[in-house]
């Protein structure tokens, strides 16, 4: 892949936002090739926004779809469990505008926790690794809705086919956070972008397959 699709997969972002499948078997990024640990002024090394709401991991009981008054099927919250296990917090950064490698716009919610706190799968699927020279580590659990993106994780988990909850990574800084604080970049894409998604106080709902998966993770990690 050429250095410059690479760059273009800045702050992590994920398969619409360019990063690479790996198939390498190796469970960790390749130091030959990681980010330099100096902090770079990309939005990734800025901690938590002011008013982020704080999450500890719980189990949430999913309910059935339903018609809404307008007669469009709502669906139900993709992700069965919060996919961070552990105490941190987020905010609804999806829109938010990004400079590392050119101006692009924010394709996921930062979720900040201890370096370490496990990254689990929050449906059954198949978890894949993701590596990529922006997002370090990164593993991507597809699932039967769509599939969710995690990137900058120290190490990774479980690949292959997990259930719900089972560890995939582990939470980091590796890729164009290095030096920044710990944080998963989670992202949600759904198999079909819903006509009404939520929209971020970016006024940006979706952007190249990903949707603003913050509603999704309120009611997740709550």
């Amino acid at each position: 892949m050429a250095a410059s699709a690479l760059l273009a997969a800045a702050c992590g972002q994920s398969a619409a936002a360019h990063a690479r499948i790996s198939a390498s078997g190796n469970g960790f990024w390749d130091p030959a090739v990681a980010a330099s640990t100096a902090p770079s002024p990309n939005g990734e090394n800025t901690g938590p926004a002011s008013g982020a709401i704080t999450y500890k991991f719980t189990v949430t009981t999913v309910t059935k779809g339903k018609k809404s008054s307008a007669g469009a099927q709502e669906t139900s919250n993709p992700l069965k469990v919060c996919p961070v296990r552990g105490r941190g917090s987020f905010s609804d950064d999806f829109g938010a505008p990004r400079y590392s490698g050119g101006f692009h716009l924010h394709q996921g919610n930062d979720m900040f926790a201890a370096f370490g706190t496990p990254i689990v799968a929050p449906f059954d699927g198949r978890s894949v690794q993701a590596p990529n020279k922006l997002g370090g580590l990164a593993v991507i659990v597809y699932g039967a809705q769509g599939y969710v993106y995690n990137a900058h994780l120290a190490a990774y988990g479980k690949l292959g086919e997990v259930k719900t909850g089972e560890v995939v990574g582990f939470v980091g800084n590796t890729g164009d956070a290095a030096g920044g604080p710990w944080h998963d970049h989670f992202e949600w894409h759904p198999a079909q972008v819903p006509a009404r998604a939520h929209m971020s106080p970016y006024g940006v709902s979706d952007l190249e397959g990903a949707v603003d998966p913050f509603p999704y993770l309120m009611a997740a990690c709550g």
